[in-house]
């Protein structure tokens, strides 16, 4: 099984290559290529890339990140695409777990897992365990299915599916999954953790233009126009979150890569809380009490 994993790059030094290495640290024996794609970097990721080994990069402009990950995909033929942004890792084992998914059920077009939310250093914010991903919750909440975690067959790619509406610049992703699950994709949740989320202040995913272009989607794709019903949706997915423990406080140990090589720094059986914020993780970040 053929792994294509994209990583668009603008200015993404210094998580680029333990990023990169996150990727090179996967098992032996998967076949995967890491298509960078960087859209015209000035601070040293360009001359970086240009000696990394290993790394099938591209320096271009493109037309924001959507238009680099579509562009990085167009690159490769492969079974499962995904992609990993250049502040994200993937944790040891990830791609072989999501090989061993997709073998499992071959009815499956797009895998999903749970993830750790960590700070520029590799230290834990949060875990984030999810649910079964389904289009009536994201539609009227969010998309809770973090990028990092998300695996689509290449049967997608063959068939025209599996490319992103460039007119968006920040919730292109949540656009691809309505559009993708409209089309009758059929989504499996891993329940384990495959990825890291790094916050590190300068997250797209959790900017205020989120909010405004996922409305936007969200009502294209039919969601409530009333905040009460809109509300409601999102309570009956807090009690689904609830009885399958998500909420739960849970230990863990995992490797963070801090270099392309790549060597790790081990966290190991840290208690982690679900809850997490952007405010809150910039405080943390800062230095303050959350």
């Amino acid at each position: 099984m053929r792994f294509a994993i994209a990583t668009p790059v603008y200015n993404g030094m210094p998580h680029l290559p333990a990023c990169i290495g996150s990727v090179r640290g996967q098992d032996t024996g998967i076949d995967r290529t890491h298509l960078v794609q960087d859209g015209g970097s000035t601070d040293g990721s360009r001359d970086w890339l240009a000696r990394a080994d290993g790394v099938a990069a591209v320096m271009e402009k493109d037309a924001g990140m959507y238009d680099a990950i579509n562009r990085a995909w167009s690159r490769a033929d492969a079974d499962v695409y995904s992609w990993l942004n250049s502040d994200e890792q993937y944790l040891p084992g990830t791609l072989a777990a999501v090989r061993d998914a997709f073998t499992r059920n071959p009815d499956i077009d797009i895998v999903f897992g749970d993830a750790i939310i960590v700070d520029p250093s590799g230290n834990p914010l949060a875990a984030r365990r999810e649910i079964p991903l389904r289009a009536w919750y994201v539609t009227n909440t969010f998309l809770y299915a973090l990028s990092c975690t998300i695996f689509f067959r290449g049967r997608l790619r063959t068939a025209g599916d599996l490319a992103f509406d460039t007119t968006y610049r920040v919730a292109g992703d949540l656009e691809l999954i309505l559009r993708l699950l409209r089309r009758g994709a059929r989504c499996l949740h891993l329940p384990r953790y495959l990825s890291l989320f790094g916050v590190d202040g300068r997250n797209l995913s959790l900017s205020e233009g989120m909010a405004r272009e996922g409305e936007v989607i969200q009502r294209a794709f039919g969601a409530y126009r009333t905040k009460p019903l809109r509300r409601a949706v999102h309570a009956l997915r807090c009690l689904e979150r609830a009885a399958r423990g998500c909420y739960a406080t849970d230990t863990v140990s995992y490797a963070f890569a801090l270099d392309a090589t790549p060597t790790y720094r081990t966290f190991d059986r840290v208690p982690l809380g679900f809850r997490f914020t952007y405010d809150r993780a910039l405080r943390t970040l800062k230095g303050s009490t959350p």
